[in-house]
């Protein structure tokens, strides 16, 4: 094999498969990637056996071949040179990495011995979504996720489509939140229910820059996604997501609209109070026109932040997590937030004012 690749192609080829690459003391090959070219092409492929990754690179082909190379090794290297124009020459085995200035020889592994990267099935279903809707989704509830090897099946995000809507949905067991897209699949899949690993999600917020749509097929077993030369493949959870409408207030006995950006400088600030528990107050003044944002710690002091609001219902008083709370209003866009109270240990709903495509439930700290 031998190729003449660009130094600034193989610095983002790397930059795509790396968090592929496997940490797996038994399986030592998982610590290399798969260099081989394919019909005039440069192919780039990592796997920690859960996980795929692909991209193709741009370069010129002189012979064909395919090793397997020590990740480590050849980034550092690469990462380090000068010159733009570099060969990569494989020969028994052993993986010739010259410039004009440069040469070093590095062993690589037989190719026989990398795991063979999977695929779906045949009859898996398919379709198309844009990449930024794709992305802009799960940004919108990966924080509300968390790894638990007790419950796994929450330990992704929940996509399914359903009429031709296609929601997103995460939970961590106190906090949940959703996001639902109308008419942004390009091609009828069907109705769906599967559940990413987080791992895998986060993959998809990191790549498909380049492109303006990402194809997707999905099997009983596996998720394929695919854009711009870049492939993610991952196995999926296999379980039963919990029921998150049960959780989702349907009436809330109070609810108060508020400026966004107000109350997450009023949450950052009872941050600072609210010591190693952080828990803040949140709670409707005597008139009912503002609410106050209070934390305290004996050790640190306290402080107290009043929001002007509108309100319909009844006073109430609720202790959160702030970092819950803040998470709730980032993931939101519009200028308003509608919070939903029913009691100080009841979920309570965030939506944007005019907008339900994103819900975000929060659970009280009891107290």
């Amino acid at each position: 094999m031998k190729l003449i690749i660009l130094r600034t192609n193989l610095i983002e080829a790397l930059g795509v498969i790396e968090r592929g690459v496997g940490e797996n003391a038994n399986l030592p090959i998982l610590k290399s990637f798969l260099v081989k070219t394919e019909s005039g092409r440069i192919l780039f492929a990592s796997t920690n056996l859960e996980l795929a990754i692909e991209c193709a690179v741009p370069g010129k082909v002189i012979a064909d071949g395919v090793v397997a190379v020590p990740f480590s090794v050849f980034n550092s290297i690469i990462k380090n040179l000068a010159a733009e124009r570099v060969t990569i020459e494989e020969k028994d085995k052993k993986i010739m990495i010259t410039t004009d200035n440069y040469e070093a020889v590095v062993q690589g592994q037989d190719a026989n011995e990398f795991p063979i990267i999977p695929s779906v099935s045949d009859d898996a279903g398919s379709f198309s979504i844009s990449t930024k809707d794709l992305k802009d989704a799960i940004g919108c509830v990966i924080p509300s996720a968390q790894y638990s090897e007790i419950r796994p099946e929450i330990s992704g995000v929940l996509v399914s489509s359903s009429d031709g809507v296609m929601g997103f949905v995460a939970t961590d067991g106190f906090r949940l939140a959703e996001k639902t897209l109308s008419n942004a699949v390009a091609d009828s899949v069907g109705d769906f229910s599967v559940i990413i690993p987080l791992k895998t999600a986060g993959e998809i917020l990191r790549i498909f820059d380049g492109a303006e749509t990402v194809d997707v097929s999905i099997d009983q077993n596996q998720i394929l996604l695919k854009g711009n030369g870049e492939r993610v493949i991952s196995r999926l959870i296999d379980g039963r997501f919990p029921d998150y409408k049960a959780v989702i207030p349907k009436e809330c006995r109070t609810e108060v609209t508020i400026d966004r950006q107000e109350l997450i400088n009023a949450v950052k600030l009872a941050s600072t109070f609210s010591g190693k528990s952080n828990d803040i107050t949140i709670r409707i003044g005597e008139n009912g026109k503002f609410i106050e944002v209070y934390s305290a710690d004996a050790s640190i002091g306290e402080n107290s932040y009043k929001v002007p609001v509108k309100t319909t219902g009844e006073r109430f008083s609720v202790i959160f997590n702030w970092r819950y709370v803040l998470d709730g209003l980032k993931i939101h866009k519009t200028q308003n937030i509608v919070i939903g109270f029913n009691s100080s240990e009841k979920p309570v709903l965030l939506i944007g004012e005019g907008d339900k495509t994103v819900v975000y439930v929060a659970m009280p700290i009891r107290g």
